[in-house]
């Protein structure tokens, strides 16, 4: 049965907070799920790769995150990085997650708390990042043959907030 602090398998094999309730995930989906020898699971959802990655102690924290793009060769273009930066300024536009880039690759994120987080919510913030996956790149320009120019007025030239 679980302990409080450490979580112990029927087995007898310690498991963290993390392993445990990737686990349960996979138990739910009919699927078995475990981190790899870096600590990190993979997954699709909504026909995106989603992968799960825990902090160093598998107590604290777990980071959700799917590849929107690989940079072409020569990389982004600005204004794919300018919009991104845009996109990601409050989280508004990207429902409260991030924004990144990482090596080559545009990707987008989650930093989700592992106390009181349960199979089902992981399931259902795995399957939120994996349908705004689909959404955010298609408003991002990924490749451009243009010179960059002036990209005209921003997003943020309107009302901040309508009161």
């Amino acid at each position: 049965m679980w302990q409080r602090n450490e979580r112990v398998w029927e087995k007898g094999t310690t498991m963290t907070t993390y392993e445990r309730l990737v686990s349960e995930l996979g138990d739910g989906l009919g699927i078995k799920f475990a981190p790899d020898d870096s600590g990190v699971v993979e997954m699709f959802a909504e026909d995106h790769a989603v992968l799960l990655r825990a902090d160093e102690t598998g107590e604290r924290e777990l980071t959700a995150f799917t590849v929107l793009a690989v940079a072409p060769e020569g990389g982004f273009p600005p204004e794919t990085l300018r919009r991104a930066l845009e996109m990601n300024l409050f989280g508004r536009e990207v429902a409260g997650h991030h924004l990144g880039l990482f090596a080559d690759s545009l990707v987008l994120s989650a930093n989700l708390p592992l106390a009181d987080l349960t199979a089902e919510d992981l399931a259902d913030r795995i399957v939120m990042l994996a349908r705004l996956a689909g959404e955010p790149s298609g408003s991002l320009e990924l490749t451009s043959d243009a010179p960059a120019e002036s990209a005209g007025p921003s997003s943020l030239d309107g009302p901040f907030m309508a009161v």
